[in-house]
């Protein structure tokens, strides 16, 4: 596996995930890894003392881009929670993008679309969103 390069954002600006203090490294996965065979568009995963994204960079290029930029701040909540519980991986994430100022009602409209008309999962992820009594900091 190859490092990534710093997460590119639809509108061509980057960063890195940090959590605990350290950057999270970010990784390729190169064909045939599990990421790219599943299908999956990204993992999270604990890595020595810290944490790993691994990107299937051919799934992430086909999201739409508020959904391809939501996934950056999702991977980055399993790590900075720490959680392997998706619902709270969405919460966060949602939480941290908000406070990071890339999203809103629109960008969040969008994110509802994706997912589907009433979808159970994102009602929750918004509800518990907007439930945090402190906003998130934006990683890095």
């Amino acid at each position: 596996m190859r490092d990534a390069p710093a997460f590119t954002f639809t509108d061509g600006t980057t960063t890195r995930c940090t959590a605990r203090g350290g950057a999270v490294a970010e990784i390729a996965a190169p064909a045939g890894h599990p990421v790219v065979v599943r299908g999956r568009i990204a993992i999270t995963e604990p890595a020595g003392s810290g944490y790993r994204i691994i990107w299937n960079e051919a799934q992430l290029k086909t999201l739409p881009p508020e959904m391809h930029d939501f996934i950056f701040f999702h991977e980055c909540a399993h790590a900075l929670v720490p959680t392997p519980d998706e619902l709270t991986a969405n919460c966060v994430g949602l939480q941290i993008m908000r406070a990071a100022g890339r999203a809103g009602f629109a960008v969040e409209a969008k994110l509802a679309a994706f997912y589907g008309p009433g979808n159970e999962y994102w009602r929750r992820t918004v509800e518990c969103a907007n439930a945090a009594k402190e906003r998130a900091k934006p990683p890095g």
